[in-house]
């Protein structure tokens, strides 16, 4: 290494990335990752960092065990290259992540480090328990792996939680462990008129992978029900679906289908349940009381992405008038904070709300980062 720190570094191993993150700490160098730029629009976009590091350098599938359901690779390694490599043994990765982040080259490291969610989520662990492992860089340089070696202000922490949706607040990822699954046979969607069909076909016998919902701008919403597995199971589930639900019909993938919605500003709106027939209502009356165009889209479960406004104008306003809407209606029922707005709207709303638990993210942050060098606003509440 030369003694000038570049501005923009491609490290090939995790020994590198160490040296070149212990660098910045000793000069009090901001550092920003980028894995497959997926999610740089997501939260606030925050001061150019003094050290960029390209974590492309790190892409090595180092193990891949069909027998244990495990792969393990570097965190610049793109999700769209771990699942051709699961599918050789005929399995996938447990956890289910957007198709067009995926698409677009989101990374291992990127999607934990942003707990990057797809549709498939009802039946499967949630990507903090797929995680099985990780080796990490903390703010001083120090390389730290979860379940190994235990170094000062780690002790007492489950690294791989912690790391998953950090925002790389906390430490840089250098490679995981994540778990796999057996890859479905085959697949079968239901369309179904509305939104109140949603609750019950969470909870229905015919165990549904997925049930999503979308409501495009002055559109009625649909709700789509996908079941997998072996051929006639599906086929068999997917008519029980439709006997069930008036105007319900056979389907295929649709268009949208682990999309988020596309619009200038992304609003994530999380609620119970037994409340999303309720919210996508509030979300129809709240467009045309406004005159604003609002799209959703998301899962049954509860959490959903509203797309605000179009190209032709300034969302801001009407930003604050959602999240000041959905905020009164589901009172300590619903969260909604800002996912992805111009850098203009997130100084002139309250993009974050009340964040429970935010006390103790700072404590973490500050444990791990007393410094403040590791993507520092980006985190969640701008941590």
């Amino acid at each position: 290494m030369t003694e000038e720190l570049p501005r923009l570094a491609r490290p090939d191993s995790v020994e590198e990335l160490s040296e070149l993150v212990a660098a910045a700490h000793r000069d009090l160098r901001t550092i920003g990752v980028y894995g497959g730029g997926t999610a740089l629009a997501d939260h606030p976009p925050g001061k150019t960092p003094g050290l960029l590091l390209d974590m492309g350098g790190l892409n090595q599938v180092t193990e891949h065990s069909p027998g244990d359901l495990i792969l393990v690779a570097g965190a610049g390694a793109t999700v769209a290259e771990l699942t051709r490599v699961a599918e050789t043994g005929d399995q996938e990765l447990l956890s289910d992540f957007p198709a067009d982040r995926t698409d677009s080259g989101s990374t291992l490291g990127g999607a934990i480090a942003t707990r990057a969610v797809g549709p498939r989520r009802i039946g499967r662990l949630p990507l903090r328990e797929v995680v099985l492992g990780v080796t990490v860089v903390l703010a001083d340089g120090t390389i730290a792996k979860a379940g190994g070696k235990v170094v000062k202000n780690v002790a007492g922490y489950d690294l791989a939680k912690l790391m998953t949706g950090s925002w790389g607040t906390l430490g840089i990822i250098a490679s995981a462990a994540i778990r796999l699954y057996p890859k479905p046979q085959t697949q079968g969607f239901v369309e179904i008129p509305g939104a109140e069909a949603a609750l019950s076909s969470i909870g229905s016998q015919v165990a549904p992978a997925a049930v999503e919902i979308d409501r495009s701008p002055g559109v009625a919403a649909t709700t789509v029900v996908m079941v997998e597995g072996l051929p006639e199971s599906v086929e068999s589930r997917t008519r029980q679906i439709i006997d069930a639900n008036p105007g319900a019909m056979p389907g295929v993938e649709p268009s949208w289908w682990a999309r988020r919605a596309q619009a200038p500003v992304t609003i994530r709106a999380s609620v119970s349940p037994a409340l999303v027939p309720e919210l996508v209502g509030q979300v129809a009356r709240l467009e045309d009381a406004i005159g604003y165009p609002i799209q959703l889209r998301g899962s049954a479960m509860g959490v959903f992405d509203l797309g605000i406004g179009d190209l032709d104008s300034d969302p801001t306003i009407a930003t604050r008038v959602v999240l000041e809407h959905l905020r009164s209606w589901g009172q300590k029922q619903l969260s909604a904070t800002v996912l992805c707005a111009p850098a203009s709207v997130w100084g002139e709303v309250d993009a974050w709300g009340e964040i429970p638990g935010f006390g103790l993210m700072t404590t973490i942050k500050d444990r791990f980062d007393p410094d403040g060098l590791l993507s520092p606003g980006r985190g969640i509440g701008g941590l």
